[in-house]
């Protein structure tokens, strides 16, 4: 058998409703005995092995089931990453699709290069109303390859999980490992292979349609509330990594510092919209010391105004902030 060229790993947790629904997307591509779809079911409840199951049953040389005790997105991950077999290794979670043309035609891409790193653009979904927004880099040649310092100089931002197609020997082989019982570490996911990466090029076709619009995702407002120390947890591990990584080139080091400052921001925001506004205010406090202790320009650079204020104001001004957040919050 010829190894395969793309292995997708499908993090399904309780994921019944929609594996019917987003697997076919990827089993009805032209180009099927090169893809490998690798569906790890993370300590579900419902019906989600069962599907995967008649679903292996029908497509057995390409689909794998990896059947596993709970253990959180990253876990599904590092689970992909052991049994991959595909040249190069995808993260598509159960409750998303792909276009399965525009799927084909970068196994085909994939199979004439040797790239460390592809980027694609991506579908937003909004399920509640019904919108799509592509999003793409700003890349001035497709389907060519780039170093990976020019390549993030001309898109100026780190790329997202769901544009990313990545070499599976640089992920098993360097031992990249996802934070696990975590939610959020789809950014570990972006950066840990960082150093690895030499060449990467840009396929100009979207293929990961992404759903948002669900008040139970992880990015709302109420689950960031209910998972803050994951959250945490998250922010800290990209400041360790941030800290190890002393090869980093002058535009990775500036991409990096962006994003955790981007994160910090948000988890500035997730505690001035706790209800419990002295608990908040403790727990946040606590939270700049142990930035302080990690790594002090952190707590020196801030991309929020409302991060701004509070560092201004030594903090005095949390509850007025609180206040008009949550105001905010519930007008909108």
């Amino acid at each position: 058998m010829n190894r395969k060229v793309l292995s997708i790993v499908v993090p399904s947790y309780n994921a019944g409703l929609y594996l019917p629904e987003t697997i076919p997307t990827m089993l009805s591509i032209s180009n099927l005995d090169k893809l490998e779809v690798i569906i790890v079911n993370d300590g579900s409840q419902d019906n989600t092995l069962a599907i995967a199951s008649k679903l292996k049953s029908d497509y057995s040389d390409t689909i794998v089931i990896v059947d596993k005790e709970n253990g959180g997105h990253g876990s599904t991950i590092n689970a992909g990453i052991k049994v991959a077999t595909g040249k190069y290794f995808k993260v598509v979670d159960a409750d998303d699709w792909v276009n399965t043309e525009n799927l084909s035609l970068l196994i085909d891409y994939l199979s004439t290069i040797d790239d460390d790193e592809v980027i694609s653009p991506f579908v937003k979904v909004y399920t509640d109303t019904k919108r799509e927004d592509v999003y793409s880099y700003n890349v001035s040649k497709s389907r060519a390859t780039y170093n990976y310092e020019s390549f993030l100089s001309e898109i100026n931002e780190l790329p997202k999980m769901h544009a990313i197609t990545i070499k599976t020997n640089i992920l098993r082989d360097n031992q990249i490992h996802i934070d696990e019982n975590c939610f959020y570490v789809d950014l570990e996911y972006n950066t840990f292979p960082m150093p690895y990466i030499k060449t990467i090029s840009y396929f100009d076709k979207p293929v990961y349609r992404y759903r948002l619009g669900s008040p139970t995702q992880s990015v709302s407002m109420a689950s960031y509330i209910k998972n803050v120390k994951m959250h945490k947890t998250v922010i800290f591990a990209l400041i360790r990594f941030y800290n190890q990584y002393e090869k980093a080139t002058a535009i990775e080091k500036r991409l990096l510092e962006s994003l955790i400052e981007e994160i910090i921001t948000i988890h500035t925001n997730i505690h001035l919209s706790m209800k419990d506004v002295e608990t908040s205010k403790k727990e946040f406090l606590s939270f700049e010391h142990e930035i302080l202790s990690r790594n002090k320009l952190f707590s020196e650079n801030s991309l929020g105004k409302k991060l701004k204020i509070l560092r201004a104001t030594n903090y005095l001004t949390f509850g007025l902030m609180s206040f008009l957040n949550r105001h905010f919050i519930q007008k909108n």
